[in-house]
């Protein structure tokens, strides 16, 4: 999944238009970064999280957002394990899938009850009290799994619902529409 889309998600949020200017070089040889007032942020997760909490996207404390950083930390190792089904159902590497499937979906089964969960204990339709920069993260990841994994839906509809309610903002709206979709 490219995960500069949730950073791209949080700009357009906020803005209906706007420029990244891009570097030449990076200090830290990777993207992305993201430069403000002469310093640069880098990693995809830690400049989301910065824009989410200058655009208003942030949890309501210092629990709230301890929590969304848990259920993106553990989307992270979601990814991880995986990651070898994923990278072979896409063609991006080669071995066994028959033998990785089992593994895949013992993963899914493990994240997407865990989000539900949340979800349902939180009771907003968010993963806190009120839509989040970490909901941009997972309704773009779970739009990405769905172009390559025709079970998901079936199987978690819930998830399903949670990802439109995401994607249904207007500006997020908006912005989905107009973009081209991540296969990985």
């Amino acid at each position: 999944m490219k995960r500069k889309e949730t950073a791209l998600a949080v700009l357009y949020w906020f803005f209906s238009v706007f420029q990244i200017q891009l570097l030449l070089k990076s200090q830290t040889g990777k993207a992305p970064w993201l430069e403000v007032d002469d310093e640069h942020i880098y990693e995809s997760a830690t400049l989301t999280r910065y824009l989410g909490h200058t655009f208003g996207l942030a949890g309501k404390d210092a629990m709230e957002n301890a929590q969304i950083d848990s259920i993106i930390d553990t989307y992270k190792d979601f990814l991880n394990d995986a990651r070898p089904y994923l990278m072979i159902k896409t063609g991006h590497a080669k071995g066994n899938i028959d033998e990785l499937k089992p593994k895949y979906d013992e993963a899914c089964e493990r994240w997407y009850t865990y989000l539900q969960k949340r979800l349902d204990k939180v009771g907003s339709g968010f993963i806190a009290s009120k839509l989040s920069w970490g909901d941009f993260s997972l309704a773009e990841g779970i739009k990405t799994a769905q172009n390559f994994d025709d079970e998901i839906e079936k199987k978690y509809p819930k998830i399903i619902e949670y990802k439109k309610r995401v994607h249904s903002q207007p500006k997020i709206k908006e912005y989905v529409e107009k973009r081209t979709d991540s296969i990985l």
